[in-house]
């Protein structure tokens, strides 16, 4: 066994060893379409490194969330439903006193708005800590319209 893989080696070695046919006798390399040759196949391009995104790496993490999305579902409040360009909007207030029309599908901490009809918004809730987003429960509310202030 041993001189088998021996001589196999020695076989190769002779064979590496061969004198190359001269320069002449090579044929050109074959060029593609695009004018690109197919001996470049090993041939390493440097590419530089242009990021599009500049950063300061020294300043503080920050969350790229709205700051509407850190609400909580039980903290909001539906006063009506909008409808502009076909599309329904619902108007909500949170716990600051803002006011904002909101579409379906826009998130929330632990939730999203699920449809919006004539007489209420309904929404789907999840728990804070999970990141499982299948399992939810359904909440609707119905609009609370404030009276007008004397």
């Amino acid at each position: 066994m041993l001189r088998r893989i021996s001589s196999m080696l020695m076989a190769a070695g002779v064979a590496l060893l061969a004198e190359a046919p001269p320069k002449a006798a090579q044929a050109p390399p074959a060029v593609t379409p695009a004018g690109v040759s197919t001996e470049d196949v090993a041939l390493i391009k440097a590419v530089p490194y242009r990021p599009s995104i500049q950063r300061d790496p020294f300043s503080a993490p920050r969350e790229d969330r709205p700051v509407d999305a850190l609400d909580l579902l039980d903290d909001i409040g539906v006063k009506g439903m909008i409808r502009k360009d076909g599309k329904n909007f619902a108007v909500v207030t949170d716990s600051r006193g803002n006011a904002r029309w909101l579409p379906v599908g826009h998130r929330f901490k632990d939730g999203e708005i699920s449809d919006i009809t004539d007489k209420e918004v309904v929404f789907h809730q999840w728990d804070v800590n999970t990141t499982n987003r299948s399992v939810f429960r359904t909440i609707k509310k119905t609009f609370k319209r404030e009276e007008g202030k004397r």
